[in-house]
């Protein structure tokens, strides 16, 4: 037994999948890629990175092992290009990035650009410069609630005047088209701290000089966060910190504080006496649809420093989320476990399709990584995978007819007379929920898209909770559904259009159950006495406690508990893992400190302690070489070997259990049932 370690798996597969920062390129040369930013596009990872000659693009399928492709853009008469920016839109990659004139020597020539591809690769086509004055490290998101994209980026303009904090912050503004700002910028975070001073007395009249720059938007749950550098590569104190604001609005109106205030140094990733210079980063989700990576640049501290040759290399390491603030062990330099896969993806590489897949009508292709009908007739296949509870994506399009398209997702499918389709419509532009029942087809719900042209390639995601289905279309939100239908189903892709295509399908048995789906706890919990559930959660205020239990629970999993403490007196025994009453991990909790210890073999060990905020999360991962659980910001490893179903329980006193999260592993995927014969009914 050992903690903490920043190792968070113990399995077998795991073993034999880490990785070691920097991240390795399949031909072994070591690349500096400064300024690192990730799109995740049709099941594939695209780095586009700053350059002198050009930005610098690569591709990568886990995260870990990437292939160079050279420059993404080049751009005559210009150099120094900086910390781009690339989005997908409507068959269009829009990358937004800052460079000078060629041969200039003076950084603040530096002005955001934009450029436009038809592929991810590029090779970009110059569009506009989007300022005549100083502006750099753009990040543009789309609003996953109004469906508007937003720029943060960086300037000079909002304290660069200011006798007290003179500098570079961060604003933010909308945007009227993919080319063009609103003009109506606003500041988002700004220089307040000494660890972000670039150089003092920059002009010699006492005024420092503070640089905050390289934004990144993310949200969990009902935060936002937006991730930050401060101060600048060569300096001792650069690092990456992060503001905080209440998701409640518009993401250009959001309202931030830095973490933990504003005039408090809490940085999220820092030099350690291996690696410096870390910062510049972006956030991109594993794999499997779920975890958090940042990714960032760094440089190993035994390499002297040369500020005339390009050093900074790309390193990767999990973020956290630990009730509302974030963690990583980063900058990590010790072998760590992979980003996690998918329990399902299928990016159709073959020639034809695995045994895995049922072909119910129409008729299919398979090339260029995409699965195609070949007619006008409806196409339905299935795979044989089962999920009660998913979170699933798919890049689809389709050739549009006189008799329109439709081409979606089949989330809940046991026979061909008993099904529930997702479908984007050309025709309507919308997204249909439709339920088929007794071969009768209902439409559950609707909803308007935007610009919706299947021609080019759309995202389709939705997140089942039993019989709830939430629909996202290319990162917005789109609906939500309940079917009446909760019970384990086959996942598919259907079609009604001349020419369908279908791209890097993805699922994971997940079940998150937090915010709007904290009403479906009572499925998985039992109390030992009546106490209500809230939308905060489900506890007591109270010095009586209340014990909530749940069993069955399958091993090759990621339980996550969110608790925040409600009361001065507030204690929580949690035990994640119960294997049988001589074996288990149990960790006692109050406002400010941990303790965790475990039993097997009829002895009980103490394994570690800490401090914990006043809301936290537990995060435990039980597989059969042993359990691994995070808490404070640490990660302790068990060695209690989990190879059949346990129990867990909650005990509250003055706290209250704000979400419960599961996540199947791919190498044990948990509930997730093969069928090897589809019912006769399917014929």
């Amino acid at each position: 037994m050992s903690g903490p370690t920043s190792v968070t798996s113990l399995t077998t597969a795991a073993r034999a999948s880490r990785y070691t920062n920097p991240v390795a390129y399949r031909d072994g040369v070591e690349r500096t890629n400064p300024d690192p930013f990730v799109l995740r596009f049709r099941g594939r990872y695209w780095c586009y990175s700053s350059d002198a000659a050009g930005v610098n693009v690569s591709v990568s399928s886990d995260l870990v092992t990437w292939e160079f492709l050279g420059h993404a853009l080049q751009v005559d008469g210009r150099s120094d290009y900086w910390a781009p920016c690339v989005i997908y839109v409507s068959g269009t990659f829009w990358m937004y990035f800052s460079n000078r004139p060629a041969g200039s020597e003076d950084p603040h020539e530096e002005v955001l650009q934009v450029a436009t591809s038809d592929h991810p690769e590029g090779p970009f086509t110059m569009r506009r410069a989007l300022f005549d004055t100083f502006s750099i490290d753009p990040h543009v998101v789309r609003d996953p609630d109004t469906g508007e994209y937003v720029m943060f980026y960086s300037t000079n303009d909002v304290t660069g005047l200011s006798s007290d904090n003179a500098g570079t912050s961060i604003v933010v503004d909308r945007m009227v088209a993919m080319d063009r700002l609103l003009g109506q910028p606003r500041p988002v975070v700004v220089p307040t701290l000494d660890e972000e001073i670039f150089q003092r007395n920059r002009f010699g009249d006492g005024r420092d000089w503070y640089t905050v720059e390289g934004a990144t938007f993310i949200t969990h749950g009902d935060t936002a966060f937006l991730t930050y550098s401060g101060n600048a590569y060569v300096g001792e104190d650069y690092f990456i910190g992060y503001a905080r604001a209440a998701l409640s609005g518009p993401v250009a109106d959001l309202s931030w504080r830095k973490f933990p205030e504003d005039f408090g140094y809490a940085p999220l990733v820092r030099r350690n006496a291996v690696v410096e210079g870390t910062g510049h980063n972006c956030v991109v989700r594993a794999p499997n649809l779920v975890d958090d990576w940042i990714v960032y640049h760094g440089r190993d501290v035994a390499q002297p420093l040369d500020p005339a040759v390009e050093q900074r290399v790309m390193r990767i390491d999990h973020l956290f989320h630990d009730g509302n603030r974030l963690t990583t062990d980063a900058p990590t330099w010790q072998p760590q476990q992979t980003p996690a896969a998918a329990n399902l993806f299928e990016d159709f590489a073959d020639e034809r399709l695995t045994d895995a897949w049922t072909v119910i009508c129409g008729e299919i292709t398979i090339g260029d990584h995409e699965l195609r009908t070949a007619s006008s007739a409806p196409a339905l296949l299935l795979h044989e995978a089962t999920f009660r509870h998913v979170t699933a994506e798919v890049y689809l399009r389709a050739e549009i007819s006189d008799a329109g398209a439709q081409v979606g997702l089949v989330p809940i499918y046991h026979h061909k007379g008993n099904y529930t389709a997702l479908l984007l419509d050309a025709a309507t532009s919308t997204v249909q929920a439709v339920a088929v029942r007794n071969s009768i087809a209902t439409t559950l719900a609707t909803a308007t898209l935007r610009d919706l042209d299947l021609k080019a390639w759309h995202l389709l995601q939705v997140q089942r909770t039993f019989d709830l289905l939430e629909v996202w279309v290319d990162g917005a939100f789109a609906l939500s559904v309940r079917t009446g239908d909760d019970r384990a189903a086959r996942l598919g892709l259907s079609a009604v259009s001349p020419r369908a295509a279908f791209s890097a399908l993805t699922a994971t048995d997940h079940l998150d159950l937090s915010g709007p789906r904290l009403g479906y706890l009572p499925r998985v919990f039992s109390a030992d006495r009546q106490v209500r559930l809230t939308d905060r959660g489900l506890g007591t205020p109270f010095r009586r406690p209340v014990r909530l239990t749940s069993e069955g629970l399958e091993p090759g999993v990621v339980l996550t508990h969110e608790i925040e403490f409600v009361a001065p007196y507030g204690r929580v025994s949690l035990t994640p893992v119960q294997i049988d009453p001589g074996t288990f991990l149990r960790l006692e909790l109050d406002a400010s400190s941990y303790r965790v210890v475990c039993r097997s073999n009829g002895t009980e060990e103490f394994c570690g302690q800490g401090s914990v905020e006043r809301h936290s999360s537990v995060r435990t991962q039980a597989t059969g070489d042993g359990l691994a659980v995070r808490v404070g910001g640490h990660t302790y490893q068990i060695p209690i070997s989990v190879r059949v179903a346990f129990s867990q329980s909650v005990e509250l006193t003055g706290a209250i259990l704000r979400s419960f999260v599961t996540t199947s592993l791919a190498e044990h995927p948990r509930g997730v049932q093969r069928r090897k014969e589809i019912d006769e009914s399917d014929q």
